[in-house]
């Protein structure tokens, strides 16, 4: 069994501004219909942003704990998804080529932490895999 890890740090203002400016292309483009209506369900400009902040950090946490990034071979934003459990405890969905790259590894599973402070939010990623 290995351990493979993900991090990444995101600057809340990013999204603050993409609120801002109704930037609904890069919002769709990022997030799965089911991210967009758990952070749009707040109407705090600042809370909203952080939820879209740190769920983009938990993408990219994860795409790196694949050893694929984002938007590169076959794992598309859409592939990486943060869920919630009946506790509020979030956790990831994969589907698509995230999938099919974790199934390769022999991944046994996933664990995520999210967080946001002092306007950055960050997502840190443990997996456990085979390979």
């Amino acid at each position: 069994m290995n351990v493979r890890c993900g991090i990444d740090i995101v600057d809340v203002s990013r999204f603050v501004k993409k609120i801002e400016d109704n930037n609904q292309a890069f919002i769709d483009k990022c997030f799965t219909e089911a991210e967009i209506e758990y952070c749009n369900s707040i109407k705090d400009l600042n809370r909203k942003a952080e939820r879209y902040a740190a769920r983009y950090a938990a993408k990219e946490a994860v795409g790196k704990a694949l050893g694929t990034g984002l938007m590169s071979e076959a794992v598309g934003m859409h592939d990486i998804e943060v869920v919630k459990d009946e506790r509020g405890t979030p956790s990831i969905k994969l589907t698509g080529g995230a999938l099919e790259h974790a199934n390769a590894l022999g991944m046994s599973s996933v664990s995520l932490s999210l967080s946001h402070d002092g306007g950055m939010a960050i997502a840190y990623c443990v997996m456990l895999v085979e390979k």
